[in-house]
């Protein structure tokens, strides 16, 4: 099986790595035994990582630029693999935050974990991007405005750019940023068709019965009995296969799958490039606090569809496990969650004038009525600067309540 690093367009296969562990140091190659100091670590410790990516990203150079972790230089010949420990991988989203709040304009590259040979080696990856690229304040022991620059094998703080070299980096786009145009909206899920930039989200706030009072499905509770007093079985051809056994979750996983479907919406949005030239790796980030009342689902993270009865030889956790992809079209919708944020992020790649990128369907939903807001940045390696975007959600949720008869009467959904 091929093994692989994949940062947007770009794959670094086994074979290519093997290669990089024969080349010297350089503007476009660096070995780190050891993994930088990132999680809980001093602001001078990690103005030593900001140090080495701002240097790749100004390096004059004219392909992609590696930093390897967990890789022993040797000097003349191969750099041996020593391996960091898995636990000690840096988080990409976090580490693309902590950068890009920092310097004048949006760093392409990523931080990507990759096997070889058992161990565990990080890979940062810097794209050739427009420049000058620095710091808008002071950092550890960086200063704000000076143009770091891998020079050789280093990038050396005391030596930043002198103004002529930073004036041709600039070169290259200093007028085009003012011609790139971009705008984001929802759109119609069924067909490519904007709906501007507000949803109407009509869902239904349904309580359901206590989770203890929601009985398990077993052989005898096969008759379901309606609030008429009216009985009728629930038959299913499907029992009569070894291979699979009653499903004794079923009304709970029923009850938290109709909840969901009646709240939460699936919906989606398009990305359109209004202005006169291409913007360069289009990027947007959303980030929505999770105290304001809007939670948002990737396919990964709905309830997959209950079943009375489940496979003997699959674990039932299992059954609701959904893969994520890990080579995503323009457009597809990465969604993570921690305690305090749901972030949104959205890869649209290049995007050429009078073009559109779709967005792959996500699922969004309010516990209230009322109107709800959006925000969020749109980046482009050709902005000096990221684009601030606000969506409006316009909400009319009904409160209702299930009862434990309701619940068991329900119909078994039908399957995906």
């Amino acid at each position: 099986m091929r093994v692989a690093f994949i940062l947007k367009d770009l794959i670094l296969e086994t074979h290519l790595f093997e290669r990089l562990l024969y080349e010297e140091e350089s503007t476009t190659l660096d070995f780190k035994r050891d993994q930088y100091r990132f999680v809980k670590a001093s602001d001078e410790d990690k103005s030593e990582l900001l140090k080495d990516i701002i240097g790749f990203a100004n390096a004059w150079r004219r392909s992609n630029a590696y930093i390897l972790i967990g890789v022993d230089d040797v000097r003349g010949g191969k750099a041996n693999v020593v391996g960091i420990p898995p636990d000690d991988h840096l988080n990409d989203h976090s580490l693309q935050q902590f950068v890009n709040n920092l310097t004048n304009r949006a760093v392409r590259f990523h931080y990507e974990a990759f096997g070889y040979e058992g161990m565990q080696v990080g890979i940062i990856c810097i794209e050739n991007q427009h420049r000058p690229i620095y710091l808008k304040h002071n950092y550890g022991k960086l200063k704000k405005g000076e143009v770091y620059v891998r020079r050789g094998s280093s990038t050396d703080p005391t030596k930043p750019a002198d103004p002529d070299e930073i004036a041709l980096m600039g070169n290259d786009g200093s007028t085009e940023a003012a011609n790139v145009r971009l705008s984001i909206e929802f759109a119609e899920v069924s067909r490519n068709r904007p709906i501007g930039h507000e949803l109407q989200l009509n869902a239904e706030y349904c309580t359901m019965p206590e989770l203890e009072s929601i009985p398990e499905l077993s052989e005898r509770s096969q008759y379901i009995t309606l609030p008429n007093g009216q009985k009728f079985p629930i038959l299913d051809m499907s029992s009569f296969d070894i291979s699979t056994q009653l499903n004794p979750h079923y009304f709970v996983q029923l009850a938290n799958y109709t909840f969901f479907e009646r709240l939460v919406k699936r919906c989606r949005m398009v990305v359109s490039n209004t202005g006169e030239i291409a913007a360069e790796d289009v990027r947007i980030e959303i980030e929505i606090r999770t105290g304001e009342g809007i939670a948002v689902f990737d396919d990964s993270q709905v309830p997959s569809v209950p079943q009375q009865r489940e496979n003997k030889f699959v674990p039932a956790d299992f059954t609701n496990f959904k893969l994520r992809r890990s080579l995503r079209d323009p457009g597809y919708i990465d969604i993570e969650k921690d305690d305090e944020h749901f972030t949104i992020e959205v890869d649209c790649g290049d995007l050429q004038p009078g073009r559109h990128v779709w967005t792959s369907e996500f699922s969004i939903g309010v516990c209230e009525s009322g109107e709800y807001q959006i925000r969020g940045r749109i980046f482009a390696s050709n902005l000096p600067e990221p684009l601030e975007f606000t969506l409006s959600i316009k909400a009319t949720i009904d409160q209702t309540q299930m009862s434990v008869d309701e619940l068991l009467s329900l119909e078994a959904p039908a399957e995906e």
